[in-house]
């Protein structure tokens, strides 16, 4: 089940725009739950992370702004996807600022929220944590993948490091990859998979992580590399 907020002050609004989710989680057989905040204030004296999205209007009648309020959501929150409701365009130009996924311009079409729903759900989908099991000296542990920072082929083992260890298991990267595809992770070289959650910045041909590490990118993978990059921080992978 994904919860998703929406803050909306204008009724008729909310009540469409309850109405169109439930009409995509029937189309699209996604398990929906959705509550709706009629005020900024409540809405951020309430958050909790439990919310898989956020649908969030910028002109609100009473007391604190969208936009005000997405700035203090980020505060509490660094990653959940946020989609702006907005009357006029200009008003959404601020919305990078807060790492907004999109905008919604009113009044808007069940298809024009569809078409929103759906790169918000890529992006839900490709942060949903799986639990990894992994075979070590030590017995076996289950990893977050969120945890995972990359995994390394070394000789014939695997490396699994997070930021806390590096765990080493008898197992290949290939079957790793597949297990994690549609995640966050990006093969970089024949011995790297890295998860992009991690990544600060690239250095000419190197990958460097927010660990501090530098990971060498091949020049066969580098436009691959670049481009899901480019995906996963404009949200679309």
């Amino acid at each position: 089940m994904h919860h998703i907020a929406f803050v909306e002050d204008d009724l008729a609004t909310a009540q469409l725009l309850e109405e169109y989710l439930n009409r995509y989680a029937r189309e699209k057989n996604e398990d929906l739950q959705t509550t709706r905040y009629s005020t900024a204030e409540a809405f951020l004296q309430e958050y909790s992370q439990r919310f898989a999205l956020v649908l969030m209007d910028i002109r609100l009648g009473n007391g604190m702004n969208g936009m005000e309020a997405a700035r203090k959501l980020r505060l509490l929150d660094e990653s959940v996807p946020l989609i702006f409701i907005t009357s006029l365009a200009q008003y959404a130009v601020g919305s990078y600022e807060v790492g907004a996924l999109d905008f919604l311009l009113k009044p808007f079409s069940y298809y024009q929220l569809a078409m929103k729903m759906d790169k918000a759900m890529r992006v839900i989908a490709r942060e949903e944590d799986i639990r990894l099991p992994v075979a070590t000296e030590s017995g076996l542990r289950i990893l977050s993948s969120r945890e995972i920072t990359y995994l390394e082929v070394s000789d014939h083992d695997l490396l699994i490091h997070t930021e806390k260890e590096v765990l080493r298991t008898r197992d290949s990267l290939s079957r790793k990859e597949k297990e994690l595809a549609g995640r966050s992770f990006i093969r970089v070289n024949i011995c790297y998979l890295v998860n992009m959650h991690y990544v600060s910045e690239i250095s000419g041909s190197m990958l460097v992580l927010t660990t501090g590490e530098q990971l060498a990118i091949s020049r066969s993978r580098r436009k691959d590399v670049f481009s899901a990059l480019a995906k996963y921080l404009g949200g679309t992978l």
